[in-house]
């Protein structure tokens, strides 16, 4: 049976009905992250997870690791949340972009940015260990694990969701319902906003490997003929080896293949895709897989429920905008709540919302032209790549602009993006 858990854990009295201002559905870093940005609004908030608390199969807080673009990190510092987080980070100082089996190589460094890092590695379960202990000093949170919504209605004063737990079942009504529950979002569904779905044929193999070289803060972004290659600096692993994150892109026929191999021929033919730049790879962590595509909520705001993160839109993970992206929905709905309160959140959604859709359909066109562009053996279209990375190399101009793009910073910033404390 689920039990309804307040931020510490304790266990609470489960009431029949139960009224919040905000329900956020999904407990994962987008849904912790919105709540933690609220943390001063003096507003009660309810998470709804569908795992228990701190389980090892939350997705969210898994073996994988984000990469957290400068913007990010603005966010997160406005949040008092970055300096929980700076230790256990690895730097990104500079981005290295080639095209495997052509000349042409683009490099975008920090200084050319006057920032001191371009971005940050951290693994997933390390950014969700720092997430659910900040949670824990919320008095005004509670948190109902595990937990899934089975049904939602509204009135034009309230949506209220059915959520069961185990055997039970419970009411919850709320001003605001936020849907942060992932590509194959429950509240997405039941609130009636449909999705599109893009399947690029391709899966991701995610993996925490460590090298012979010393990646000097290089993440390394190679295009291979099944799809880009990322090497991403990470901290030292337990015998002081330098680690990378690997998000290997490969064909989807061939992803049994690849993950029936031992890891001695795993990293062969890893080493091979991307050559010795980081010297030999000498040890895999575990392996994991997961199928791409790109994936649009047609609707973001729905009278009192709004959407965000992959419920959103699920991105490719070429260039890691995925969560940096979810991180910008977050900054501006909490900004928005903070000013404008949720009482009558329609006067405001539709606002939110559009600038949210510049946003997302300008990372939609940069991950998709790069994933199509340079998944394409067309002998014509790889020339004119291999000259498309030298000429943004050799110009400054057009570095500055990939690299606000890959820094998060470009459109119009809400408070947090910019480093101001709600």
């Amino acid at each position: 049976m689920g039990v309804f858990r307040d931020a510490a854990g304790k266990v609470l009295k489960i009431q029949m009905k139960k009224v919040y201002d905000i329900i956020i559905v999904g407990g994962g870093m987008v849904g912790a992250s919105l709540a933690l940005a609220l943390k001063d609004s003096g507003l009660s908030i309810a998470i709804v997870e569908a795992f228990a608390w701190k389980s090892q199969q939350q997705p969210s807080f898994d073996d994988r690791s984000i990469a957290l673009s400068y913007g990010s990190k603005k966010i997160l510092q406005a949040m008092s949340i970055w300096p929980d987080l700076k230790q256990r980070c690895a730097a990104i100082k500079t981005i290295h972009v080639s095209d495997k089996g052509y000349f042409g190589v683009t490099r975008l460094h920090h200084y050319e940015e006057r920032v001191e890092a371009l971005g940050y590695v951290i693994e997933n379960r390390v950014m969700g260990e720092v997430l659910q202990t900040r949670l824990q000093t919320m008095q005004q949170l509670d948190m109902l694990m595990p937990a899934t919504v089975s049904d939602l209605s509204e009135t034009a004063e309230a949506v209220t969701i059915t959520v069961d737990c185990g055997a039970e079942s419970i009411e919850m009504q709320t001003s605001l319902l936020v849907a942060a529950d992932g590509a194959m979002s429950t509240v997405r569904n039941l609130a009636g906003i449909a999705h599109r779905k893009s399947d690029y044929q391709q899966s991701a193999v995610i993996a925490n490997v460590s090298v012979e070289k010393n990646h000097q803060s290089v993440a390394y972004e190679r295009f291979t003929s099944s799809g880009p290659l990322a090497f991403l600096p990470m901290t030292e692993d337990e015998n002081s080896k330098p680690r990378c994150s690997v998000v290997w892109t490969i064909n989807r026929e061939d992803q049994d293949s690849v993950m029936a191999l031992d890891d001695e021929a795993f990293l062969q033919q890893l080493q091979q895709r991307f050559g010795f730049r980081l010297g030999r790879l000498l040890k895999t962590g575990v392996r994991n897989i997961y199928p791409l595509a790109l994936t649009e909520s047609e609707r973001l705001v729905k009278d009192r429920v709004v959407v965000i993160g992959n419920a959103a839109h699920g991105l490719h993970p070429v260039s890691g905008q995925g969560f940096n992206l979810a991180l910008r929905d977050v900054a501006l709905l909490a900004e928005k709540i903070q000013r404008q309160g949720v009482a009558d959140p329609q006067s405001w959604l539709d606002d939110y919302a559009a600038a949210r859709q510049k946003d997302m359909n300008r990372v939609f066109r940069f991950t998709d032209t790069l994933v199509k562009v340079f998944s394409n053996n067309f002998m014509p279209l790889a020339h004119a790549r291999a000259a498309g990375l030298m000429m943004v190399d050799c110009l400054p101009s057009l570095r500055h602009l990939l690299a606000r793009q890959s820094m998060g910073l470009v459109g119009k910033m809400s408070r947090l993006m910019r480093g101001v404390s709600l």
